[in-house]
């Protein structure tokens, strides 16, 4: 929280680097930190999503259902709102909103999970909260982004879900649950007071 300064989005020439890349520590590191990448390098780029904001989270569950540990509430969560791209407002790429959260877990690994509305963003809508955050989403359109998920799909084939099993196998405080029980999907709706204030209607 003491470094203040905002992150930048790759130039063009940049954003070749997401193809020189491997997919894999995405997968492989266990962790809340991503390790050094090589000996040429301090850091991992991150070329997309490489702007956001992050504030802290709870989430207080509905009495009710079925679902286990984090998904029982939690306290103390973070969450990062960013743009996929760089939106440019003249008629150039649309904002492609995102966000990913991390539920903080006593004595180990956070659980984490990341949502969109779509890799093709929101063309000519540029409230951030307009449209639903979905953990599945469709599949991308256009000649580039499909180029972009042929190298994702270079370690899953499952590009445009992210599994929730995980945030249901500890609480908050850490404990293991014997029998995890999570949803298969879930969606995050704006509220509507939230909506109407970032609305450029």
């Amino acid at each position: 929280m003491a470094d203040e300064n905002a992150g930048k989005f790759p130039s063009k020439l940049g954003l070749l680097g997401l193809f020189t890349e491997s997919m894999n520590p995405t997968f492989d590191i266990v962790g809340d930190a991503m390790q050094k990448p090589h000996r040429f390098s301090s850091h991992r780029t991150k070329v997309i999503h490489s702007v956001g904001g992050h504030a802290k989270v709870t989430m207080k569950a509905a009495s009710g259902h079925p679902f286990t540990g984090v998904f029982k509430g939690f306290t103390e969560g973070i969450v990062r709102l960013s743009s996929a791209n760089k939106p440019e407002f003249d008629g150039g790429l649309p904002l492609t909103p995102g966000i990913s959260m991390k539920f903080l877990r006593d004595g180990i690994d956070s659980g984490n999970m990341v949502a969109m509305y779509g890799v093709n963003g929101q063309p000519g809508k540029w409230n951030f909260f307009e449209n639903e955050f979905r953990n599945h989403i469709v599949a991308a359109e256009g000649a580039a982004l499909k180029l972009v998920s042929k190298k994702f799909s270079t370690v899953t084939d499952w590009i445009q879900e992210v599994g929730l099993s995980d945030m249901a196998m500890f609480g908050e405080d850490g404990k293991k649950v014997d029998h995890p029980v999570y949803p298969w999907r879930m969606d995050f709706t704006p509220n509507p007071s939230v909506k109407k204030m970032f609305s450029n209607d």
